[in-house]
């Protein structure tokens, strides 16, 4: 019976160490593409030609500004290496780890970045410095990202400097990163409510839940509304 007994703990350690291994090992998944662009983005030829929004938001991280200020979100941001670029060389930069300023689009400037800092780590700048930052010189400032591979989702809101939603979730370790703020009636009449994974009946969040509470909050990153005009963004990286 001893033998059993000692079987036993050996075999609960074991999963305990697999678990903790496991967690490590999506973590470092998480912002090894973050690491991979300390030394900078791949180079990519920007097209500085006019053209209409492209659809983006599937594994991808963005913030939404309540501006059609795009300069003064460019100097807000402080971006280095600075160039002007269209939507479709902008977005597929914004792919590579550079931060691409959209042109303004029914009153809102877009900052896209698939692989920048998340909710889930420690690197900086963090996504709700930023919207509280953003939100203090222009009112209201959003956060969105989403990456299927891990299942990354999450979404934030900040008004004139304080953060006022965030929710964040991390599907393969089953973690709730961040549930913080009054939830929105956006959320809540959508059916938005998501549960841990301990219940008999787990609601989670998908990539698709992304997108839509920022179309419903801000602009629809599927860009399915036709009236849209042309024009130009600017693309750089922060230091």
């Amino acid at each position: 019976m001893k033998i059993f007994y000692v079987i036993l703990e050996i075999i609960i350690l074991v999963l305990i160490f697999l678990y903790f291994k496991k967690r490590i090992n999506i973590k470092k998944n998480l912002v090894s593409n973050q690491n991979s662009t300390k030394l900078g983005p791949k180079a990519i030829k920007f097209d500085s030609n006019l053209d209409l929004p492209v659809e983006f938001g599937y594994k991808c991280q963005w913030f939404a500004v309540k501006t059609n200020d795009t300069q003064a979100v460019l100097e807000a941001m402080k971006l280095k290496n600075i160039q002007i670029t269209n939507w479709r060389t902008g977005i597929e930069g914004a792919y590579e780890g550079y931060y691409f300023i959209s042109p303004p689009i029914n009153g809102w400037t877009l900052v896209i970045n698939s692989i920048m800092p998340d909710l889930s780590g420690t690197e900086s700048p963090n996504p709700l410095t930023v919207i509280s930052d953003l939100s203090l010189s222009f009112g209201e400032a959003y956060y969105f990202g989403t990456h299927r591979v891990v299942e990354y989702h999450a979404w934030a809101k900040s008004i004139n400097g304080k953060l006022v939603r965030a929710y964040g979730y991390l599907g393969e370790t089953g973690e709730t990163i961040i549930n913080q703020g009054e939830i929105s009636k956006e959320e809540l009449e959508n059916n938005l409510i998501f549960t841990d994974l301990d219940v008999e009946e787990p609601n989670l969040p998908d990539e698709e839940d992304v997108l839509f509470i920022a179309k419903k909050w801000t602009v629809d990153p599927q860009m399915e509304n036709d009236n849209y005009q042309t024009g130009t963004g600017f693309i750089g990286i922060i230091d």
